[in-house]
C-alpha cells in the first residue's frame, strides 16, 4: 500500500510538472510543442483535464479547430461544475460564434442560424448570439422570429440600445404591414383583386413573415389568373391557390378556387376538379363552399359518367 501511494505521488508530480511545460509552451507560442506535450499528459492521466484545456487552446491557436472542439468538449461534457468546465465551455462558445458569425458573412444562413443556436443551448444569456440570431431572421425576412431574439438579447443587456432598435424598426415595419393588409382585406372581400393586390404585395413587402397577407395575395393573384382563362394562366393560377393551401391547410377556399381552374383549363379533365371540390366540402361540410361544392361534385359527376357512357368506356 505504501509503494502505491509513492507511486501515485511520482504520478502527480510528474503530471504537474508536465502541465507547467505545458502552460510555458503554450504561452510563449510553442503551440505544436505544447500540443506534444499535453498528449503525453493525457497518455499517463487520460482524466487530466487542464492537458486536455491547453490542448484544445493549443489547437485553436493554429487553427485546426476540429481538433480544439474535440478538446474542450471532452472537458466539457466531463467535468461539470469546475473552473475547467466553465473555460471549456468559453472556448466552446467562441469558437462556435466565430463560425456562425462566418456562415452569416457568407449569407448561408440555416448553418449560421444553427450554430447561434447551440450557442443559446449551451448559454440562454449570450447576447451576440441572441442578437445575431434575430440579425439572421431579419434578413430572411422572418420579422416575427428576429423580434423575439432582439428581444431576448436586450433583456441580456437592458443598456444596449443596438437591440432596442431594431425591436423599434420591425415594430414600425409591423404597423405598416398590418394596415395594408386591412387594406387589403376589404378590397379582397369587395372582388376588387387589382387593388386587393396592390396593398396586400405592400404588406409583404414591409414584413414577407406575415402569413394572412401571403394567404390572400395568393388566392388574389389566383383569382386574377383565373379571369384571364388561358390554359397557361389557369396553371398560374392553380399554383397560387396551392401556394395558399399551403398557408390555411383547414380552409376549403383555394381548393374550391382551384377546382374551378381546372374546369376552366380543361372542361373535359373532370377527376382533378371533383377531387378539390370534394376536399373543399370535407374540409368545411357547413361552410360557405359546402354547398356549392356539393352542385359541381354531382354536376361534373353526372356529365363525366354521360361522356363515359357515350364512348362506351
Amino acid at each position: 500500500m505504501k509503494k502505491f501511494l509513492i507511486f501515485l505521488t511520482c504520478v502527480a508530480a510528474l503530471s504537474c510538472a508536465g502541465m507547467k511545460k505545458a502552460n510555458e509552451l503554450y504561452r510563449n507560442k510553442n503551440y505544436e510543442s505544447s500540443i506534444e506535450q499535453c498528449k503525453k499528459a493525457i497518455a499517463q492521466d487520460s482524466l487530466n483535464t487542464e492537458a486536455y484545456l491547453i490542448l484544445g487552446k493549443s489547437y485553436r491557436a493554429l487553427d485546426r479547430l476540429d481538433d480544439a472542439v474535440a478538446a474542450f468538449t471532452t472537458v466539457y461534457r466531463s467535468h461539470p461544475h469546475t473552473k475547467f468546465h466553465t473555460e471549456a465551455k468559453q472556448e466552446l462558445i467562441q469558437i462556435k460564434l466565430d463560425s456562425a458569425n462566418n456562415f452569416l458573412e457568407q449569407q448561408q444562413y440555416n448553418r449560421a442560424i444553427s450554430g447561434y443556436q447551440e450557442i443559446i443551448d449551451m448559454d440562454s444569456t449570450n447576447f451576440d448570439a441572441c442578437y445575431q440570431l434575430g440579425k439572421c431572421y431579419e434578413k430572411n425576412g422572418l420579422l416575427d422570429k428576429a423580434r423575439l431574439y432582439y428581444a431576448q438579447a436586450s433583456q441580456i443587456k437592458s443598456d444596449d440600445q443596438v437591440a432596442f432598435a431594431r425591436i423599434g424598426m420591425i415594430d414600425s415595419l409591423n404597423l405598416i404591414a398590418e394596415v395594408s393588409f386591412q387594406k387589403g382585406k376589404n378590397f379582397y372581400d369587395q372582388n376588387k383583386e387589382q387593388s386587393a393586390r396592390k396593398y396586400l404585395k405592400l404588406a409583404l413587402e414591409n414584413k414577407p413573415d406575415h402569413k394572412d397577407a401571403a394567404y390572400y395575395f395568393h388566392m388574389t393573384e389566383g383569382k386574377i389568373l383565373y379571369r384571364k382563362g388561358s390554359k397557361s394562366a389557369c396553371w398560374d393560377a392553380i399554383t397560387h391557390y396551392g401556394k395558399a393551401m399551403m398557408l390555411r391547410p383547414e380552409s376549403a377556399e383555394p381548393h374550391f378556387h382551384m377546382a374551378q381552374a381546372y374546369e376552366k383549363k380543361d372542361r373535359n379533365e373532370f377527376d382533378n376538379a371533383i377531387d378539390e371540390y370534394q376536399i373543399a366540402l370535407n374540409k368545411e361540410p357547413f361552410g360557405s363552399f359546402a354547398g356549392p361544392s356539393k352542385k359541381k361534385i354531382k354536376e361534373l359527376t353526372t356529365r363525366r359518367d354521360q361522356l363515359k357512357k357515350f364512348w362506351g368506356k
